[in-house]
C-alpha cells in the first residue's frame, strides 16, 4: 500500500491543475522539487485514485493530464483539510 506524503501529492496536483485542456505534464522529480521515490509514490497513489483526466507511463516515467473532478476534490481536501 502506497503512503505518499501530503506535500508531494499537493505538489503534483497543483502542477497538473495549471495545465491547459489537452496538455500533459511530464513528472520530473527534479523539476517538481521532489525526491524520485516520493514523486513515484505520489504519482501512483493519485493515478490509482483517478485524479487525472489521462496519464501515460513509459519506461519508468510518468506524464499526467489535467485534473479530473476527483483530482480537484482531492486537491481541495489536501490543502484545506
Amino acid at each position: 500500500m502506497l503512503n505518499p506524503s501530503k506535500s508531494d501529492c499537493i505538489t503534483i496536483l497543483s502542477a497538473a491543475n495549471e495545465l491547459a485542456d489537452d496538455s500533459m505534464l511530464a513528472l520530473d522529480a527534479g523539476r517538481l522539487g521532489l525526491s524520485r521515490n516520493g514523486m513515484q509514490a505520489a504519482a501512483c497513489f493519485l493515478i490509482e485514485r483517478a485524479c487525472f483526466r489521462h496519464h501515460e507511463k513509459g519506461e519508468g516515467h510518468y506524464a499526467v493530464g489535467g485534473l479530473s473532478l476527483q483530482g480537484r476534490l482531492r486537491l481541495e481536501q489536501l490543502v484545506h483539510g
